[in-house]
């Protein structure tokens, strides 16, 4: 499959020459497509591979370098105050590169830094939550990303028939005690068929799988001032029979797996109703040096749903989608008893002792002509974490509304635009309870840290600015700069992105 991906992503890149545009004109109007406003969460609607063909009217491939930093005085301990890091990244879009074939694909390598991570030495926090390897120390966590996606559409008649596949690996490490080597990799694979209902309207459904893998080893070098090392089972419970000691060897496995499925009905020139379903159910297991038997399991579903209308008629814009995600998650951990057996520790029973809800609700709006764009946007979350014995928990609704707003200039030989966003987090709920925390071992503190990140309500202020030009006909850089700036939390983010379209 591998293979596959690098033959689709080298097509793509390696029929730019005979996808030059024949005028400026066309360049920008393919730019233009990608990063209007009014464009930008629209095109995220077509990522079904089916839909693809639909998704842009020009065949474009940026390539481009960025550096980023974020830092963050109140941030969650286990994610870390901010990545400081570098990426490079191309992707190409060829329509029609051979007769009613569609090409895509990606690839992207992340070097950077997460800062500041505690009580978490596992990676791929989001994938593996609450489930981590963790210690009272911690650090800044060196890590690289490597992606590769890649796809195709052919279309037969009223009949799109599409699909892609994409593999990412992470690596980190740490070179100061505590020293974690985590390496993870992560496959996903997708079939998708569109029909067109008529010379307007799609209705697509996709079918996808996931597999993924972690080993996360963790080891000291001097002998003294050793921490404590904890199998967390959530909100920072742990089981006092396997965690604890920093003597023992081996490397924590993780192994997770996935099936995705959605349904949608969608214009075919962005203009109309468009409606989606779908689901995520995704699978995954723990197991440690101690045991053969399964440390923990846990179950992950997603609900999602869209409905939004969208119109462009005489250079007039205007729409709106409403998103809605439910993600319920539960937990499970071994009970288990040392009877001095050579095979590790034997598991006498399991509990079901977490869970995870993290509803969201969201509401975009655009308004615009060609050269500028409004955006007022609103999201409503509930958030809810527990862990049954002994009881803790945390809870928060939170309400973001925010306004954003884009314009862009055309020049002889370029094409500028700004753009702005206004942000207010308001926390409409909040409770906590953390029961049976041991004083001294920095649990409690990292517990009260993470809530306070949880309930902030920041305002926030974010900045882009993006200069396309022409230097020939083949040659067309573009420089992008953001920054955003966050009150309460104290966060500061900024980037700088060079690059070349094609």
């Amino acid at each position: 499959m591998f293979r596959n991906l690098s033959i689709i992503v080298l097509l793509c890149l390696s029929n730019l020459s005979l996808q030059a545009q024949d005028s400026l004109k066309v360049d920008y109007k393919g730019i233009r497509e990608r990063i209007e406003l009014s464009q930008a969460f629209i095109n995220d609607l077509y990522a079904n591979p089916s839909l693809k063909p639909f998704q842009y009217q020009q065949s474009l491939t940026p390539v481009d370098i960025s550096y980023f930093s974020e830092s963050k005085e109140l941030y969650n301990y286990q994610k870390g105050s901010g990545n400081q890091g570098f990426r490079f990244n191309t992707e190409s879009y060829q329509k029609n590169i051979y007769p009613d074939i569609t090409l895509w694909g990606k690839a992207t390598y992340e070097n950077y830094k997460q800062k500041n991570l505690r009580f978490n030495e596992t990676s791929d926090f989001d994938v593996v939550f609450p489930f981590v390897t963790a210690d009272s120390i911690g650090g800044d966590l060196n890590t690289e990303t490597y992606y590769f996606a890649g796809g195709l559409a052919k279309t037969i008649g009223k009949w799109s028939i599409a699909g892609q596949a994409g593999y990412k690996a992470n690596l980190a490490h740490r070179q100061v005690d505590p020293r974690p080597k985590n390496n993870s990799s992560d496959i996903d694979a997708k079939i998708a068929a569109a029909y067109l209902l008529s010379n307007r309207y799609a209705i697509a459904a996709d079918l996808g799988v996931r597999y993924y893998k972690q080993r996360n080893d963790l080891a000291f070098v001097s002998g003294l001032g050793r921490p404590s090392i904890y199998l967390f089972n959530g909100l920072a419970a742990y089981n006092s029979l396997i965690s604890g000691s920093s003597e023992n060897k081996g490397a924590m496995l993780y192994e997770a797996s996935g099936v995705q499925a959605h349904l949608s009905v969608a214009p075919i020139d962005k203009n109309g109703l468009f409606v989606e379903v779908g689901i995520n159910q995704n699978m995954g297991f723990r197991t440690v040096p101690h045991s053969i038997s399964t440390a923990n399991e846990w179950t992950d579903q997603i609900w999602s749903g869209k409905i939004g209308y969208f119109k462009n008629k005489l250079n007039r814009r205007y729409g709106a989608l409403a998103k809605i995600d439910l993600q319920t998650r539960k937990g499970t951990e071994s009970l288990f008893n040392n009877d001095g057996s050579n095979l590790g520790y034997t598991k006498i029973a399991e509990i079901s002792s977490y869970r995870y809800y993290n509803f969201r609700y969201k509401l975009d709006a655009f308004v615009g002509q060609k050269n500028w764009t409004i955006s007022p946007h609103a999201s409503y979350a509930q958030f809810k974490e527990q862990y049954i014995s002994p009881f803790r928990e945390q809870l928060a609704d939170n309400l973001d509304i925010g306004l954003k707003g884009q314009y862009l200039w055309d020049f002889k030989d370029g094409l500028f635009g700004i753009s702005l966003n206004l942000q207010k987090r308001m926390l409409l709920n909040s409770r906590y309870k953390f029961n049976g925390l041991r004083q001294g071992s920095g649990i409690a503190e990292m517990l009260q840290q993470n809530y306070n990140y949880l309930t902030a309500e920041p305002f926030l202020i974010e900045g882009n600015l993006r200069y396309d030009f022409t230097v020939s006909k083949q040659i067309k850089p573009f420089v992008i700069a953001n920054a955003s700036s966050a009150t309460e939390i104290k966060q500061k983010y900024y980037s700088l992105t060079l690059g070349l379209m094609f």
